[in-house]
């Protein structure tokens, strides 16, 4: 049995006494839990997944798991700051300590940040908002990514070109600012999307629908979404400029008509030369 620091680790319960349970951490030896955090069904021989950490020099569990685990992005919000570090929720006792010089912007107290989870020589974890070196532009040639693909995305960063997102975890991608625009984004909070495309340069473009009939679905409860927004019109048509179609509903106007076909023949909406609307029923 190998110890993770940092992450979800399964430990078998060795002991109980009134106060709690002692658990086997191998070369860290038993390791104490409070009774409040041990499952009544739980025996010894048992295991139970903990939180592994470094706390004063020695390694502390906990049955609850933080917002955040080595190797990962999340957006945690600043309790404390010190001249040398500032302090987050973790969603455990213990805060996480992002240091002065991983912070940037400078942090302040009671505002939400990005950050990484990263661990240092002697064990002992620590987040920073300077993430970039974690993650690659590109896209490998071994990667098994590939367009249509359904993946993992977090928000991290606004661009000209428009939201910079993590993808798995893994790689950069972007989202083009002009799906972003039309989509409720934020930044910090995983959400699922596509791959739209793996340019010739390795760089990934994505989408929040996939291609195909289940995109067509997807791109129809985004439209029937901004009709009712609307008042139930939008004046959007075969005869419509693309452009206007993709500046304003983030999508080319081939897969418009898809969309639209398919409302339709659902008699969800109504089509004229003047645009689209919404049948009450479904309003």
């Amino acid at each position: 049995m190998t110890i993770t620091i940092g992450r979800m680790n399964n430990l078998r319960l060795v002991r109980t006494d009134d106060k709690g349970g002692f658990f086997d951490a191998d070369g860290y030896g038993e390791v104490f839990l409070p009774r409040s955090q041990i499952p009544e069904d739980l025996k010894p021989d048992g295991s139970l997944s903990v939180f592994c950490y470094i706390d004063d020099g020695r390694l502390t569990i906990t049955a609850k798991k933080p917002r955040v685990l080595l190797g990962e992005l999340g957006r945690l919000l600043v309790r404390d700051v010190t001249p040398g570090a500032a302090y987050m929720e973790w969603g455990i006792r213990k805060d996480l300590m992002v240091p002065f010089r991983e912070q940037n912007p400078e942090f302040q107290l009671g505002e939400y940040y990005v950050v990484y989870v990263d661990i240092d020589n002697e064990g002992r974890l620590f987040g920073t908002s300077k993430f970039n070196r974690y993650f690659t532009d590109y896209l490998p040639e071994d990667a098994d990514l590939k367009a249509g693909d359904r993946v993992t995305l977090m928000p991290v960063a606004k661009t000209p070109l428009g939201i910079r997102m993590v993808v798995n975890n893994s790689y950069f991608g972007m989202l083009p600012a002009h799906l972003a625009a039309h989509n409720d984004v934020h930044y910090g909070i995983k959400m699922k999307g596509f791959i739209q495309s793996v340019r010739p340069d390795r760089k990934i473009n994505l989408s929040l629908y996939q291609g195909g009939q289940e995109g067509v679905i997807s791109a129809g409860g985004f439209i029937l979404t901004k009709l009712r927004e609307a008042g139930g019109h939008l004046p959007y048509c075969d005869k419509s400029d693309p452009r206007d179609i993709e500046r304003e509903l983030g999508m080319s106007k081939g897969k418009f008509k898809k969309v639209i076909g398919s409302l339709y023949k659902n008699k969800q909406i109504l089509l004229d030369d003047n645009g689209i609307t919404l049948i009450p029923e479904n309003s």
